[in-house]
């Protein structure tokens, strides 16, 4: 298990009896509504050896620990959870300076397992192409 997987892990279990997602012992009315949930643990690294930032983001409603969680959570919702293709200002203009910085996502959205992670040359070049879900 990588450093992300277990801080991740952590995030998530320590924000679970607020959100709910982690629960096991509800009724099945609720187990149903818990797996619709969505609920992504955000890490954003760079290469400077500071340590990494972290978010939990849950939508549905929005909100934990993201200072831009219901525009986060639009920016997930337009791509249905799958991080992978997001492009959100494809037009952006971004400096060529190469600071690389990975942004990972652990959780799930709509009650389907999500895991990201993607390095891109610097931050700007994170922001342009993920919007606010990784601003934090």
């Amino acid at each position: 298990m990588n450093a992300f997987t277990r801080g991740a892990l952590s995030l998530l279990a320590a924000c679970a009896t607020g959100t709910g997602v982690l629960a096991a012992t509800a009724a099945p009315a609720a187990a149903t509504a818990r797996a619709a949930s969505s609920t992504l643990a955000l890490m954003v690294h760079d290469q400077t050896g500071a340590d990494p930032r972290m978010a939990l983001l849950t939508c549905q409603p929005a909100g934990g620990a993201h200072p831009q969680a219901a525009d986060a959570c639009a920016a997930v919702a337009t791509v249905n959870g799958h991080l992978g293709v997001l492009d959100l200002n494809p037009n952006g203009a971004c400096t060529r300076e190469y600071q690389p910085v990975t942004a990972s996502a652990l959780g799930y959205w709509e009650g389907r397992p999500v895991r990201y992670t993607e390095t891109f040359s610097n931050r700007c070049e994170m922001l342009r192409q993920t919007g606010p879900i990784f601003d934090f």
